[in-house]
């Protein structure tokens, strides 16, 4: 009897430790995530702030590592949006941020979507903390 209650445990062990996986995956995917959403809502509030700008103006560009170059932007009414697959669309600055806005709204909906699914792992997480708790209870018990 004493056998089939350590495999039990073993088991309970082997399942808890894969879920905690699941669990850090799922966080590390919902980060990179919400770094997207973030980056959609820099292009967005970018594209706000340049609607009034005139061709010819001048501006700092990111280039990357937080390095900048100063440019002139010769047209300014005119966005060049990746629209997936890496095909990029060169579109108005309004459907731009129309197509921006709907892939931070779709964002929002797979956070929502993996943070829901984050919540049944921890459950399911806790549910087999408080079953290995039962089962080690009476084994305390007897010593």
């Amino acid at each position: 009897m004493a056998e089939a209650s350590e495999q039990d445990v073993r088991n309970l062990a082997m399942q808890h430790q894969e879920l905690q996986k699941r669990a850090e995956m799922t966080q590390q995917q919902m980060g990179a995530i919400q770094m997207a959403a973030d980056d959609c809502i820099r292009a967005i509030n970018a594209i706000d702030e340049l609607k009034d700008a005139k061709d010819g103006v001048e501006m700092m560009l990111p280039i990357g590592s937080n390095s900048y170059i100063h440019a002139k932007l010769n047209k300014v009414d005119k966005i060049v949006v990746n629209v997936g697959a890496g095909i990029s669309v060169e579109k108005t600055m309004d459907d731009a941020k129309e197509t921006l806005t709907k892939r931070n709204e779709q964002f929002g909906k797979i956070l929502e979507q993996m943070n829901a699914s984050l919540g049944q792992i921890t459950q399911n997480l806790q549910a087999i903390e408080a079953k290995a708790a039962e089962m080690q209870a009476p084994a305390m018990n007897t010593e």
